[in-house]
């Protein structure tokens, strides 16, 4: 086997670089300052931050974001987590919400899991005053962050006895703001009482309740 010992390689004019027509074969490590080239083949041994641009990602196992994932023109989401879109969000054309249906009414079932749904409809008449209780199998206080708000809404089949003048956040009293100034003292008369509510975390433990009832007969 030749071998060839030089500090310096340079073509014959020693103003350039020497050309390789038949390929060059390195079995040690190639180091450079720039790459000029087209280069084929799987990426492997990668190590430190570097950018990386392609144009198709195809994945046989998981794929791990530690940042943020930005994507654009997506069909198909399927999530387990927290969706966050910078418009709207459509479904087949329709912007769809589940629905929490209970059998029965607030009063007996007071807990409203937002694991479920923000959405909770009871079929049955009330017959006496309730105070539901909002919370998740984590809690409340743990799944929002400071300044972050949530919408829930309680349908209550209604009844002139049958209302809520307050809530509770994970079994904790809060106060509420209510539309109009003063919270509901009497339930409809017939058909659907619903009570919306825009629930603001300010602090730890700590939320801004805005409540408002109305009646569909």
């Amino acid at each position: 086997m030749s071998r060839i010992r030089a500090d310096q390689l340079v073509n014959r004019t020693a103003l350039g670089a020497p050309t390789f027509p038949n390929g060059a074969v390195v079995t040690g490590v190639a180091t450079a300052t720039t790459f000029s080239g087209n280069l084929s083949g799987n990426a492997t041994g990668l190590t430190g931050s570097p950018n990386i641009s392609v144009g198709t990602i195809t994945a046989t196992g998981n794929v791990s974001v530690g940042g943020t994932l930005t994507y654009q023109d997506v069909e198909n989401v399927d999530s387990v987590g927290l969706i966050t879109a910078r418009s709207g969000v459509d479904f087949n054309g329709l912007l769809r919400e589940s629905v929490n249906i209970i059998s029965g009414k607030l009063s007996d079932n007071t807990d409203i899991n937002l694991d479920n749904g923000m959405v909770h409809y009871f079929t049955t008449t009330e017959t006496t005053t309730s105070t539901p209780n909002i919370r998740t199998a984590t809690g409340i206080n743990t799944d929002m962050a400071i300044g972050d708000t949530i919408s829930v809404t309680i349908i209550t089949t209604a009844a002139a006895a049958g209302y809520s003048a307050q809530l509770t956040i994970d079994s904790l009293a809060t106060t509420e703001q209510w539309v109009g100034g003063s919270a509901p003292s009497t339930g409809g008369s017939s058909g659907l009482d619903m009570y919306s509510y825009q629930i603001i975390k300010t602090a730890d433990a700590t939320f801004t309740v805005i409540g408002n009832l109305t009646n569909a007969a």
